[in-house]
């Protein structure tokens, strides 16, 4: 089994910058790279800084994701790279959402943790599932069991902030765990594999509309004060 992880922190409220390229400039101690993909066009889906709204300061972070055309996931997300979360460590994250519109959002996948080491990138991925409330799948490891929220539990909000907390314990095995918290409110907490196998780092973060798996609209988001941390937020 790989050591524990050392004590780390990432925090960005996406102020101090201009532009997007600032943030993910060659050597940056932030963010590492832009993720668009659409088969509309390369100009369909946009990562930008947004003074439209901010949770706090004055930038947030803007996503726009086409529809997907059947064929290929459209995603609109930033990314951050060279993390190290092994088997055994926990996992907290926390931002503030903004999804804008009325669409039906159950199309929506808000962020992954991923290793960039095996084939298609697996990891465990936070989504809006049938009825617009939270779930979660280990991504491109099909046979991984998905996590669902707690019976009751609220539909994502749309048009205002929402702050989203993640804790998940790593594990190959059925001890791993997830928890999600919206608003405060426990949302989702399951049992199960979080980690597709015992000496598989997670070492990439992506934040934003990791994908937009609907055919009927386009969906824009906002993202403010993301943390990522191996200690309790």
């Amino acid at each position: 089994m790989p050591e524990p992880s050392a004590p780390f922190v990432f925090r960005d409220g996406f102020e101090g910058s201009a532009k997007i390229d600032d943030l993910v400039a060659k050597g940056s101690a932030r963010w590492n790279g832009v993720e668009l993909q659409s088969a509309a066009g390369p100009t369909a889906n946009s990562v930008a800084l947004s003074s439209e709204r901010a949770h706090s300061g004055n930038n947030a972070l803007k996503c726009v994701a086409a529809p997907f055309d059947g064929k290929n996931v459209s995603e609109a997300d930033i990314e951050r790279q060279g993390l190290r979360f092994v088997k055994g460590d926990d996992v907290w994250f926390s931002a503030w959402y903004w999804l804008e519109g009325h669409t039906e959002g159950s199309s929506v996948f808000l962020w992954d943790l991923e290793s960039t080491a095996l084939r298609n990138t697996p990891g465990r991925r936070l989504f809006l599932q049938n009825g617009e409330m939270v779930a979660s799948d280990l991504g491109k490891w099909w046979s991984a069991k998905k996590f669902r929220a707690v019976g009751g539990a609220p539909k994502f909000p749309k048009n205002r902030w929402v702050e989203v907390k993640i804790h998940l314990h790593l594990s190959d095995r059925e001890d791993g765990r997830m928890q999600v918290w919206q608003d405060g409110v426990k949302v989702l907490d399951e049992a199960g594999k979080t980690l597709p196998r015992a000496r598989t780092v997670y070492d990439r973060m992506q934040v934003g509309l990791t994908a937009n798996t609907g055919r009927s609209a386009a969906q824009t988001l906002f993202v403010d004060d993301v943390v990522l941390s191996n200690r309790p937020l």
